[in-house]
């Protein structure tokens, strides 16, 4: 046979075997689509380079036997598990090296992060409300991951995840038996979270995260201070409700702070502590007891200044520093009689009296140009006083309604 025949007849064997391949391909594809449906209740969806798995088998206790099917349908990027009730280990995943995102919602039964370890293309880890989970410790050798969620592992008391150098984003909300934490070896964190973690006494290697952006600590009650919270030059965003803080000159170094949320500090009386932040736009101060004056406003605060539910507050005297001020919240603050001192507040926008029950005289607002909402409910104003004030904005509201 000539050789060029030769070749048209390889030519022709090899292109049969492609073509018998491909076939054969789809329809195992489709095969497996169809046995994910049936056997694992899954919902599948593919968008070009986007592959979403969804499951919540109750027969999943690991993830081998699903991701030997998903292999022969092909590269999943996204697996959510969410309710999965059964599901305990994550032995498997390791099996779909094309995942970038693992959700795991409410899985019940869930222990161990087993079978992550060193998986190549993780980029975030959602593990929230799992209640069972305690095992951090196979969370390691992750190079690309960049989120990490535990907020509501309700029995998670120790964090053990490592070798993570592109963690910006840790999650830890409500992990209420959680006792310490350790995050000097993140030192690419840009967000931080422990709020509602009763249990946590100490956060060790604040001083590295140079990076970090917003920190909650809110509702840690336990907390034995913040040691080197100075050190966060990138800081914009701090929540410390509820955590008693004995010396505020840490804060006060922030130069970038500004968001604040205070809470339950017996330790302030007034905002002199805070006069030097320059950057501060919003300023949230709730029931602080001893809390009696706003001398020491920082004068950058212009979106939103609120002092409710404090007791000592008699006089508003230092707002008027704070001249470029849109909202001012005052609810609660039951000894407060007299606001003199909002009508410097020309940019004033709304301002909260609710419960403000000494308070009976709010004519200091009538020449605010931009007001254009009074909240009164509960307070000691009464709706005939206000008639014949001379607004400058008539289109102003005052609301006696109680509505908090």
């Amino acid at each position: 046979m000539p050789n060029a025949a030769r070749f048209t007849v390889l030519l022709f064997s090899i292109l049969a075997v492609v073509i018998i391949l491909f076939v054969w391909k789809k329809g195992d594809r489709k095969a497996a689509l169809a046995e994910l449906g049936t056997r694992f209740g899954a919902d599948v969806s593919i968008n070009g380079d986007e592959f979403y798995l969804g499951c919540s088998s109750e027969t999943l206790t690991d993830l081998n036997e699903l991701a030997e099917v998903v292999a022969r349908v092909g590269e999943p990027t996204i697996l959510d598990l969410t309710g999965a009730p059964a599901l305990r280990t994550l032995s498997g995943v390791e099996k779909m090296p094309s995942l970038t995102s693992l959700v795991l919602i409410d899985c019940p039964s869930l222990e161990s992060a087993e079978g992550v370890t060193g998986h190549p293309g993780l980029t975030e880890i959602v593990l929230t409300d799992s209640v069972k989970f305690v095992e951090t410790s196979p969370i390691r050798d992750l190079p690309r991951l960049r989120t990490l969620d535990f907020s509501g592992c309700l029995a998670l008391s120790r964090f053990e995840a490592s070798n993570l150098p592109a963690l910006e984003n840790l999650y830890l909300s409500r992990c209420r038996e959680l006792e310490a934490l350790d995050v000097s070896s993140f030192s690419n964190l840009r967000q931080l979270y422990v709020d509602g973690c009763g249990g946590l006494t100490s956060v060790a290697g604040l001083s590295g995260l140079s990076l970090l952006t917003d920190l909650d600590v809110s509702n840690a009650t336990g907390l034995e201070g913040l040691p080197g919270l100075d050190s966060l030059a990138e800081l914009v965003v701090l929540d410390i409700r509820n955590v008693e803080i004995e010396d505020f000159a840490g804060i006060a170094a922030l130069p970038k702070l500004r968001i604040l949320r205070m809470g339950g500090q017996e330790k302030i009386e007034t905002l002199e502590p805070l006069s030097g932040l320059a950057s501060l736009r919003e300023l949230h101060l709730e029931a602080c007891p001893n809390f009696r004056s706003l001398k020491g406003m920082p004068p950058g605060v212009s979106q939103y200044a609120g002092f409710t539910h404090c007791p000592q507050l008699v006089s508003l005297e230092g707002v008027e520093s704070a001249i470029g001020l849109e909202q001012l919240d005052l609810t609660g603050c039951t000894a407060l009689a007299e606001i003199s001192q909002v009508a410097a507040l020309e940019n004033l926008v709304q301002l909260s009296l609710v419960k403000c029950r000494q308070v009976t005289d709010v004519s200091a607002v009538e020449k605010l140009p931009k007001l254009v909402i009074v909240m009164l409910g509960g307070s000691g104003v009464i709706p005939a006083s206000v008639e014949n004030l001379s607004l400058a904005n008539e289109e102003l509201i005052f609301d006696f309604t109680a509505s908090y």
